[in-house]
């Protein structure tokens, strides 16, 4: 575990400083950090994909525990710093890049590191949680009821975020926080809430308290969805205009569902046409884009 002068003096030795733009914030907190690793439940014989690995303090507990540690660093400074640290270790892999390629595909380089299971262990850098975990959840979908080749199934997740996010993440129907990452993660897994991270667990300091979460896929539950894309394009489609009426986004939705179509799979779904999205329960959204569905 790197203190927070290790860290200092790992970046000056590089020439770098912390990124604000990217979000970069390292945990510096032993305790906290040896209860997110507890909470993973990582072992030998799994692959792990970490998100930004930072200066490599997570990343050396991981290979430790794990069978393999792909890392993902988008700052270049950074991934020259765990590429000399981890050289020797021959159960790590770093991928310098993106692990999104774009908002609602995983990066080919990840993916193909990865192989056909992987979990998830990472401070996640804030501004990709949600879209990250969506597009995990997804990949999951698809790698067991979709098209098989070249996905990715993340059996468990377990990540650092702004307590806020995590808030949205495993949010009930009915108030601001519900969202489209909430009703994904409702159908397809099992929330598990871990420790709250204080924001002086983290160098620099950020300005709101984080909170851990830990994510398992649920195989049966997921597979009650009949086209994870379909779900999705529903979902996005209601919260895109969560003030609106469902009835009414969904006429407007330029002509992809006929009328008779739409009314029978809102009744099939026990949905109120007058009803706005975070009034709608996972399970309501999963019986309406099963119906909506074309066979």
């Amino acid at each position: 575990m790197q203190t927070c002068t290790e860290i200092r003096e790992i970046l000056a030795g590089a020439g770098l400083s912390p990124n604000k733009r990217l979000g970069q914030c390292f945990m510096i907190d032993k305790n906290l950090l040896g209860k997110v690793l507890a909470l993973s439940e990582t072992s030998s014989d799994r692959t792990v994909l970490e998100v930004g690995p930072g200066t490599g303090t997570m990343t050396e507990e991981l290979l430790d525990r794990a069978g393999r540690v792909v890392a993902v660093e988008l700052d270049g400074g950074l991934a020259g710093v765990v590429r000399r640290r981890f050289a020797r270790r021959d159960n790590f892999v770093l991928i310098e890049g993106d692990v999104l390629a774009g908002k609602h595909a995983l990066s080919p380089a990840v993916k193909s590191a990865l192989g056909p299971s992987a979990d998830l262990v990472a401070n996640l850098p804030y501004s990709i949680a949600t879209p990250l975990v969506a597009q995990c959840l997804i990949e999951s979908w698809k790698a067991l009821f979709g098209p098989r080749e070249g996905t990715v199934c993340f059996d468990r997740m377990t990540f650092t975020v702004q307590q806020e996010v995590a808030r949205r993440m495993l949010a009930n129907p009915g108030g601001g926080e519900y969202g489209p990452i909430s009703v994904l993660a409702a159908l397809m897994g099992t929330g598990t809430i871990g420790p709250a991270i204080p924001a002086r667990a983290f160098w620099p300091v950020p300005k709101i308290a984080s909170r851990a979460l830990r994510i398992d896929f649920d195989r049966s539950a997921a597979g009650e969805v009949k086209d994870v894309t379909v779900l999705a394009g529903v979902v996005s489609m209601a919260f895109g205009q969560r003030r609106k009426q469902i009835g009414s986004i969904m006429k407007r939705a330029r002509g992809s569902f006929a009328p008779a179509a739409l009314r029978a799979a809102l009744d099939t779904a026990r949905i109120d046409p007058s009803s706005r999205a975070e009034r709608i329960a996972p399970e309501q959204f999963r019986l309406l884009a099963n119906a909506l569905q074309v066979e």
